[in-house]
């Protein structure tokens, strides 16, 4: 009768230390794959609006404070600016009357300006770019912070470089201001004529 007993014990023990080993691998297992999911899913990066009044995000109205995702399309009216804070890596600003698309991940931070002004200031490690339609127009160096700004004029072909660009550097609104001002001068002496449609001579010499 002992035997038996102890037999049944024996038996019992068997099967409890079986079930518990095999709830502690399940359990195991479980935590492993657990982690690994976790490991591989990257963190998304959400930007927010810098703005004192409101305008227009994916064709919504957006307040101050709103929540950016990488591939929103972004456009300030006249006297409407905005920035756009993408935390680690960076900031963008917007300028009035601009629209513009940012995507960005870790380690890139990019706006592709359709028409009017964004400056981008990327931080270290990230790689800061500026694009038009017609593709990238630069981009700054991730190994140190670096600053980018370009202006895509409505309606026109965008300057393919991200520097102030026009005659001399002074910019594209001030070289048209000097073309213009150039083309004045040059048809001033037309004004200047006699009755006579003949050319006043300024010494008052007669030919």
């Amino acid at each position: 009768m002992n035997l038996k007993r102890r037999k049944a014990s024996t038996a019992i023990a068997a099967l409890l230390l079986f079930s518990v080993s095999q709830i502690g691998l399940q359990v195991g297992l479980a935590e492993s794959s657990s982690t690994k999911s976790t490991a591989s899913i990257p963190q998304q990066i959400v930007a927010r609006l810098t703005t004192s009044q409101p305008i227009i995000v994916n064709g919504q109205s957006a307040d101050n404070g709103t929540s950016i995702v990488s591939g929103a399309t972004i456009e300030t009216g006249a006297n409407q600016s905005a920035t756009v804070n993408v935390g680690p890596l960076g900031s963008v600003d917007i300028s009035p009357n601009t629209k513009v698309v940012l995507t960005f991940e870790q380690g890139s931070l990019k706006a592709t300006v359709i028409t009017g002004c964004v400056t981008v200031h990327a931080r270290k490690h990230t790689t800061g770019e500026i694009a038009t339609d017609q593709g990238s127009a630069n981009k700054t160096d991730p190994a140190k912070e670096g600053t980018l700004q370009n202006c895509a004029p409505a309606g026109g072909v965008p300057p393919s470089s991200t520097t102030t660009g026009g005659l001399f550097g002074l910019g594209w609104p001030a070289t048209v201001a000097v073309i213009g001002a150039a083309t004045a001068a040059g048809l001033t002496p037309l004004f200047f004529q006699d009755e006579n449609n003949v050319q006043v001579n300024p010494s008052g010499a007669h030919p």
